[in-house]
């Protein structure tokens, strides 16, 4: 019997999709009884920042869920993940606060690391997906 491995881009984008939810929403959490999550912990995230976290990580579980295995539509979504987390990067970098968010040093750390991992997968499994197959015969 042989294992069937997940795609690199479908684990990276579940495992940030798990990540970037319960981390928002422990940060809402946290809000929700009265303290602020952004001074209880630097894990925690201000609430605007936090729900765009629970929103990612929705939309990364959900399009996982909705289209298993569609290598095309991951993808896509590790490639809108990764240009959106660069930006916020960038605005990180260049604005205090931008839109409010309190982004910092550690934020802007981590959006350093997700947004750049997602583009880069997205282009091993495009570059990959174009790669011909063994054996193969090409039509035109």
């Amino acid at each position: 019997m042989t294992r069937r491995r997940l795609p690199l881009v479908r684990l990276y984008l579940l495992a940030a999709g798990l990540v970037l939810l319960g981390q928002g929403a422990a940060s809402l959490l946290v809000r929700a009884t009265g303290r602020d999550p952004h001074a209880t912990t630097r894990l925690l995230s201000d609430p605007g920042h936090a729900t765009i976290h629970v929103l990612w990580g929705l939309v990364l579980l959900g399009v996982l869920a909705a289209r298993a295995g569609e290598a095309t539509t991951e993808e896509r979504v590790a490639l809108a993940f990764g240009a959106f987390y660069v930006g916020l990067l960038v605005l990180g970098l260049t604005v205090h606060h931008p839109f409010g968010l309190m982004i910092d040093g550690k934020e802007n750390a981590f959006h350093a690391v997700v947004g750049p991992a997602a583009l880069v997968l997205w282009l091993r499994a495009a570059v990959r997906g174009r790669r011909p197959v063994a054996g193969a015969v090409e039509v035109r």
